[in-house]
């Protein structure tokens, strides 16, 4: 049987972690590492309980030419079809 609190009492490792890793965070320990966890169902990750946060948003330079390129692929089909149609000469 495992004991889970002797286990969050070991979770992170007394190695100091590698200098350029944020102020903070701290490497987990092998022991540690049992209190990640899958949902099956969902393939959501969870440490000890808690569902971990997996996303990744797009930055306004890359949201902004998300929308560019989108426009510009709409305008161009837009333009193809009137070519197709006959309603836009080539």
């Amino acid at each position: 049987m495992i004991d889970w609190d002797n286990i969050r009492k070991l979770r992170y490792t007394e190695d100091a972690p590698p200098p350029e890793w944020p102020e903070g965070v701290q490497a987990i320990s092998l022991p540690g590492t049992t209190l990640l966890g899958v949902n099956p169902k969902t393939n959501k990750l969870y440490w000890d309980g808690q569902e971990l946060s997996t996303e990744k948003r797009l930055a306004n330079f890359e949201r902004s030419m998300a929308i560019a390129v989108t426009v510009a692929t709409v305008i161009m089909a837009i333009i193809e079809i009137g070519r197709a149609t006959g309603c836009i000469a080539h």
